[in-house]
């Protein structure tokens, strides 16, 4: 009897394809196992997200890497406008030692009380999340019930915090920032995954 090889199945989702074009856009010469590292998905899958953008005429590939091409860029700059999720120092809003942050731009209205991004975030693997909305030129945290007409009030960051988002996102009036947490990096960053996928 010869032992069956388990082979790894392609699973991905449209945000971690928007993902890949983007790290591709700010690093050209990036290999399929680094990018299989930075977003925590399986070769399999890298490589069925490259050809599948190899075929759609998105990126040219070559031995020194992956580029994007003049219709790739196009085909990001009419998606949805995101950071890809990086690591944050957030330990004051969440309760687990890993987070990531992202910022979705222009999104505020389509929140809620952020219980559906917390959702999403769950749903990918993370242990929670919290959506900040920029408004009025500082972040403040989504209503808990919107059909009462309460002001919004400042979210009192720490400094550090406050500095770290302003310099990673460069957040505008009607911009989202998404922090997710989980007890290790691939969960942090996959539950960001499952929350950008619901925007798109």
């Amino acid at each position: 009897m010869f032992e069956r090889r388990v082979i790894p199945q392609a699973n991905f989702t449209n945000s971690d394809i928007l993902i890949v074009l983007k790290i591709i856009e700010k690093e050209e010469s990036i290999g399929r196992k680094l990018l299989s590292k930075r977003i925590f998905l399986n070769e399999a899958s890298i490589r069925s997200i490259l050809t599948k953008l190899k075929d759609s005429e998105y990126i040219s590939s070559s031995r020194l890497g992956h580029k994007l091409t003049s219709k790739g860029k196009h085909f990001l700059e009419k998606s949805v406008q995101f950071e890809v999720p990086s690591k944050i120092n957030a330990k004051e809003l969440t309760i687990n030692d890993q987070n990531f942050g992202t910022i979705i731009k222009g999104v505020s209205t389509k929140i809620k009380d952020g219980m559906d991004q917390r959702d999403s975030a769950v749903f990918g693997g993370a242990r929670s999340a919290i959506t900040l909305i920029f408004k009025d030129n500082h972040f403040t945290l989504p209503e808990t019930r919107p059909e009462i007409k309460i002001p919004t009030i400042k979210l009192n960051l720490s400094r550090t915090l406050e500095t770290e988002l302003h310099d990673k996102f460069g957040p505008k009036n009607g911009d989202v920032v998404i922090i997710s947490s989980a007890e290790d990096e691939e969960r942090a960053f996959r539950g960001l995954v499952h929350v950008i996928d619901s925007f798109i």
